[in-house]
């Protein structure tokens, strides 16, 4: 039974996933991806996006860190991946579900879906020049339009040599429509004899329970339930409870000072927290009021000083659980 952290690109930053690593349970957590057209590309590209490599790709708390890779050139990939795996990258991950316009404009992410052949070739040319013993992995959703190609996507990735494919239960075209489809999932798991982990709609103990019935899966990846609830995945493996509000708003402060002290410039950090206060929204109803007295505020002062006077309004001792 392990526990993956997935990458989702805009939101689950290296600070973001700091925070959350702080509460353990993590087995693999994996960054968002690193773009790659057609040249390899320099040091400190990865460092920028994934700095946890200059500390032997962990994070501060111990959880390990995958570089993912997102493009549709062998060769290129092949070289960028050399260069992660250098660097100390604890295996490499390629992304075959990014629902964004742009990139798939430029065949890569969920583009590819359409392809099953074409990701073969790419996968199979990777793995045949990496070392045998490279961990390899491919996140992919169920399809682009439709899930007629989702067996063929997942035997692709399998004959090509990888040793793990993730499944996020949707297509492109649902983008995080709910439901995600589990049981699809769970027909990819009988029809493929590497490890898959199910992805999708696991926001509580309840609905763990239910995918890992559903799909036949022991593995998954939390992405959207992490960042409603920053310890999901210790309460999932640990049954440690939820957090209170106002460890929640005290996570806030922390993710403003470690943006700030992890170099984000100060004008974009203002519109990364209220973006996780608005996501907060989804399990928290006070997430949702507090975004509405955030969302007009500009400077990163106001920003923190209204959430901590928010914080304020609780006794100290509340904080000490």
């Amino acid at each position: 039974m392990t526990f993956w952290l997935a990458p989702m690109e805009g939101l689950m930053d290296f600070s973001l996933r700091e925070i959350v690593s702080r509460y353990g349970h993590i087995d693999l957590a994996v960054s968002e991806f690193v773009r790659v057209v057609d040249l390899p590309l320099p040091e400190s590209v990865f460092l920028a996006q994934v700095p946890e490599l200059a500390h032997g790709g962990i994070t501060k708390y111990g959880t390990p860190i995958r570089v993912q890779l997102l493009g549709s050139d062998p060769e290129a990939l092949l070289a960028n991946a050399k260069t992660a795996l250098a660097m100390g990258s604890h295996g490499v991950d390629f992304n075959f579900g990014c629902p964004s316009k742009t990139v798939n404009r430029h065949c890569g992410g969920a583009a590819l879906l359409k392809e099953p052949d074409r990701i073969y070739n790419i996968l199979h040319h990777i793995k045949s020049n990496l070392p045998a013993n490279t961990s390899l992995s491919a996140k992919m959703r169920l399809g682009f339009d439709d899930t007629s190609k989702s067996l063929d996507v997942a035997l692709a990735v399998a004959y090509a040599g990888f040793d793990t494919l993730v499944v996020h239960g949707r297509t492109k075209r649902q983008g995080y429509k709910p439901p995600a489809d589990w049981e699809a999932i769970g027909k990819i798991k009988q029809a493929v004899r590497i490890k898959v982990i199910a992805n999708g709609d696991i926001f509580t103990q309840d609905a763990y329970r239910r995918c890992l019935e559903v799909t036949g899966c022991t593995d998954v990846m939390i992405g959207r339930g992490a960042v409603y609830q920053p310890n999901l995945i210790a309460q999932l493996a640990h049954g440690d409870n939820p957090l209170a509000w106002q460890e929640i708003l005290q996570l806030l402060l922390d993710y403003q000072n470690l943006m700030h002290f992890d170099g984000f410039p100060e004008r974009h950090i203002p519109g990364r927290v209220k973006q996780w206060v608005k996501l907060l929204g989804a399990a928290h109803e006070q997430g949702t009021e507090l975004f509405s007295d955030l969302k007009h505020l500009q400077d990163l002062n106001s920003v923190k000083k209204h959430i901590q006077n928010e914080l304020s309004q609780y006794p100290i001792h509340s904080m000490l659980r």
